[in-house]
């Protein structure tokens, strides 16, 4: 499978709930997104929390797989801190019923994994497309307002070379 360029997400989790995490994981890499997960992505010798802080300084979206394990995980409230000071968009994917959303986030609108897990996988793979959808069409956009200033420099670049 292709994977989509520059579209990077970020998966934050309990260890608890890897059976979740894997299911995630294997949707969003077949429709072609690159996804982060720690399980998979950091070696045996290196060091965990400079490679997290590094998949999520370059994500373009961070998913929380959020239960009652993830909400007593060190390691997950860090990696939602980190998101959130860094401005990164934050989509909450709620496996245990009832359970709020910690501090920063609390506001966000979240799937609720509980009710219907696979409607909660394709809504992700539709959120995220669109995201990377917006993205493309806003580079494009910028690339296409940058083409005037182009021809310009080009301009003037060969009216310079012909007052030789």
């Amino acid at each position: 499978m292709r994977t989509i360029e520059m579209f990077k997400v970020f998966v934050s989790y309990s260890t608890q709930d890897l059976k979740n995490v894997a299911e995630l994981q294997q949707s969003l890499v077949e429709a072609g997104f690159e996804v982060f997960v720690a399980e998979h992505a950091v070696l045996p010798s290196e060091h965990l929390s400079a490679k997290i802080s590094s998949a999520i300084a370059a994500c373009d979206l961070f998913i929380l797989l959020w239960s009652d394990k993830a909400k007593a995980s060190e390691w997950v409230s860090q990696e939602i801190g980190k998101a959130h000071s860094l401005n990164k968009q934050i989509l909450p994917l709620v496996l245990t019923e009832g359970l709020n959303l910690p501090g920063f986030i609390s506001d966000l609108k979240y799937l609720p994994v509980f009710r219907d897990p696979q409607a909660a996988i394709a809504q992700t793979q539709e959120f995220i497309l669109k995201q990377f959808q917006a993205r493309q069409a806003a580079a494009r956009q910028k690339k296409e307002e940058n083409a005037p200033n182009f021809l310009v420099l080009g301009g003037l670049a060969l009216w310079l070379l012909s007052q030789k």
